[in-house]
């Protein structure tokens, strides 16, 4: 066969298939051209098991680029993907170049810009192990109430990531608990508190914090307290008549004492007539200690005249 019978053979499906091709060259030059931007996601295949990613690496890739009103059209609609394979990847770093030729593009397209254009992954062995979770409060009871002690359940977690974070890991922080106003023991489910730490919880996600709470201890003065005397068959008069009495007890009930609630005094009853100076006695509600009594003694006088 002569090249002569190459072009003569079936000429006329050779003219149309010219034709054809001649057509669509001139439609996609003559169109109209645009530029646009692709967010294109990046998708990690086959990490090996023993193996994590230990750096932070961009969620998708933006592409810039321009060709015919029509394809670019088609393409913002089709969900491209970068497939990253690390079937046989090894522990460090790598670099991963990106060109135009790395994206399935229609003919006629342009890629313009790619950010970024060069991906780092450092991969690095995965570890994991058990740790010992430590639960955080954050402000503070109600006035007058404190922080007895905090209990969690469970008391650890597995976790697992790359083996330098792991390994510096020597508790886990659950998020804070929050007391704000509180005057009762209470429990609260809490979660790990992983921030921007590299790691997964394998373990336990849940933990029940307990915190207990109580009312504060503390002091009270109380004036003005009448004393009262106690008196045999004679006329007995004391001075001062009122005192200063200072309580040790919880502070919530402190603050709700009264002076009614407070009993302060002298028992005369086997004294003969005279003056002396006499340490009062005082006495508050249950639960209460008496520090003090300002002043500590009083002057009791007892009169000669009996009572009628």
């Amino acid at each position: 066969m002569n090249w002569r019978d190459i072009f003569i053979r079936d000429w006329h499906l050779k003219v149309i298939a010219l034709a054809f091709s001649i057509t669509l060259w001139s439609f996609v030059v003559g169109q109209e051209k645009a530029e646009i931007g692709l967010s294109v996601p990046i998708e990690i295949i086959n990490l090996p098991s023993h193996l994590v990613i230990a750096n932070d690496i961009p969620s998708d890739i933006q592409l810039r680029v321009f060709g015919p009103r029509s394809i670019i059209r088609n393409i913002a609609a089709q969900n491209l993907t970068k497939v990253i394979d690390l079937r046989d990847a090894t522990p460090g770093k790598m670099l991963i170049h990106l060109a135009a030729d790395d994206f399935s593009l229609p003919g006629g397209v342009k890629v313009l810009r790619i950010k970024p254009n060069i991906i780092e992954i450092e991969l690095q062995p995965l570890l994991r192990k058990t740790v010992p979770v430590k639960p955080v409060l954050r402000n503070k009871p109600a006035q007058g109430y404190e922080v007895e002690k905090v209990m969690v359940q469970p008391l650890a977690t597995q976790i697992s990531g790359p083996a330098k974070v792991v390994a510096s890991i020597k508790e886990l922080k659950l998020l804070p608990v929050d007391l704000t106003g509180a005057r009762k023991t209470f429990t609260a489910i809490s979660s790990p508190d992983i921030g921007n730490l590299r790691i997964s919880v394998e373990g336990a996600s849940k933990f029940r914090v307990t915190v207990y709470i109580r009312p504060k201890k503390g002091t009270r003065r109380i004036r003005h307290v009448p004393v009262r005397i106690y008196q045999g068959q004679y006329k007995v008069s004391v001075w001062p008549t009122e005192v200063t009495v200072k309580l040790c007890g919880e502070i919530p009930a402190l603050n709700k004492l009264r002076i009614e609630d407070i009993s302060v005094s002298v028992n005369a009853t086997s004294l003969k007539p005279g003056r002396y100076t006499i340490e009062p006695k005082a006495q508050g509600p249950t639960g209460f200690e008496c520090l003090e009594i300002i002043p500590k003694k009083v002057q009791v006088r007892i009169s000669r005249e009996k009572i009628r």
